[in-house]
C-alpha cells in the first residue's frame, strides 16, 4: 500500500532489478574477458618462448655437425700425417741402414 502511495510500481522495480543483474552479468563478462586476454598474453609469451628455445637448439644442432665435419676432416688429415711420418721415417731407417752397411765395408 505505500508502495502505491509513492507512485512505485512493480515493472519499475523489475526493469531496475534486470538492469542491475545485465550491468552485473556485463561485468562479470569483462572481468573473464580481462582474465583471458591475460592468458592469452601468458600463452604467447610461452610461444615466443618456446619457439627460442628451438631455435637455439636448432642452431646448436647445426654447429654439431659442422663441428662434427671439421673433427672428420681433422682426423682423415691426421692420418695421412701419421702416414706420411711412417713412410718417412721407413726412408730414414733403411737410408741408415745401407749407410751402416756400405761403412762397416
Amino acid at each position: 500500500m505505500a508502495s502505491a502511495r509513492e507512485d512505485i510500481s512493480f515493472d519499475s522495480i523489475k526493469r531496475e532489478s534486470d538492469l542491475e543483474m545485465l550491468v552485473k552479468n556485463m561485468m562479470q563478462t569483462n572481468n573473464m574477458i580481462a582474465h583471458l586476454k591475460d592468458e592469452q598474453f601468458e600463452m604467447r609469451n610461452e610461444i615466443k618462448r618456446r619457439d627460442e628455445t628451438i631455435s637455439k637448439l636448432e642452431d646448436n644442432i647445426r654447429l654439431l655437425k659442422k663441428e662434427k665435419r671439421w673433427n672428420m676432416l681433422w682426423q682423415n688429415s691426421l692420418e695421412e700425417d701419421i702416414n706420411h711420418t711412417q713412410i718417412a721415417l721407413l726412408a730414414v731407417g733403411v737410408i741408415s741402414v745401407l749407410f751402416t752397411y756400405f761403412m762397416s765395408r
